[in-house]
């Protein structure tokens, strides 16, 4: 008896190891799928997750948003400094008609840029020029949807930590640039505007910390601010050096060498005119 006793006891022993055994296999099993879920999970949130926590974001952002291509992460160029879009190079002539961050309860919710006006007020500033407040590349060049009117967006990379950020000017008339073109700090981007009659005219400026073209995403969030920064401490942290975009003047010269390759006008001109290439006056 003692020795079927003391055999029982090891054979239950033996069963209860292998019991733990594959329990603890199984457990391991789903749980490492379980992480892999959660993972898929977290990806399929989008690049947002990055930007903003998802408990703190406002709304469901709208579809039709495009990451920024490799290629536009590369090119976007490296800024020497930023000035005010419109007005003079340090924004005199003009005024911040709402702020960033500002409640608006009737638009629902914080603003996400800063609504930049010429001092005359109303629509005394439609037409003026809007300018391009850092170096940078275009991201998009269109119209953005309603209330939107005609959008530019440029990438630019900030000194120091090589970031990529935005830079969206709304709500213009015209637009002078095309997707893909490297524009220089104060270079003309197109003219002030009223969103196709949506506003009193003026240029709805926000700076965009992202790896998405966001044009045409709301301008008002019920909670915090997005992936927006504050237009005014972007001026203030990375003025611009009080001389002209050295890339504008580098690039004027190149164009200038290209167009003194082409050949001489060889049309026939009227008797006793001295034939003078044109771009000999750029």
């Amino acid at each position: 008896m003692g020795r079927r006793w003391q055999l029982s006891f090891w054979r239950c022993l033996s069963l209860g190891l292998l019991f733990a055994g594959l329990v603890a296999l199984l457990l391991w099993l789903f749980g490492g799928r379980g992480a892999a879920a959660e993972a898929a999970v977290a990806a399929q949130r989008g690049v947002y997750g990055a930007d903003e926590p998802l408990a703190e974001m406002p709304q469901r952002l709208l579809p039709g948003v495009m990451l920024l291509t490799a290629e536009q992460m590369v090119k976007a160029p490296l800024v020497d400094g930023f000035q005010s879009p419109i007005g003079t190079r340090s924004g005199a002539l003009t005024y911040d008609a709402q702020p960033f961050g500002t409640l608006n309860k009737a638009r629902g919710g914080h603003h996400t840029g800063a609504d930049l006006n010429g001092i005359g007020g109303q629509n005394s500033d439609e037409g003026d020029p809007v300018y391009a407040a850092g170096r940078g590349l275009v991201v998009f060049s269109g119209h953005a949807g309603p209330g939107w009117g005609e959008v530019v967006v440029l990438a630019h990379r900030l000194p120091g930590d090589a970031r990529v950020i935005q830079t969206l000017y709304g709500h213009l008339a015209s637009r002078c640039v095309r997707l893909g073109q490297m524009v220089g700090r104060g270079d003309l981007l197109g003219t002030m505007g009223t969103a196709d009659g949506a506003y009193l005219a003026h240029l709805h400026f926000e700076v965009i910390a992202s790896r998405c073209t966001e044009a045409g995403q709301p301008a008002y969030a019920k909670q915090g601010v997005m992936n927006r920064l504050d237009p005014q401490e972007l001026l203030t942290h990375y003025p611009a050096p009080p001389v002209p975009d050295p890339y504008t003047a580098v690039r004027r010269l190149r164009l200038r060498e290209a167009a003194l390759q082409q050949p001489e006008p060889t049309a026939e001109l009227p008797q006793g005119t001295i034939p003078v290439h044109p771009t000999r006056f750029f």
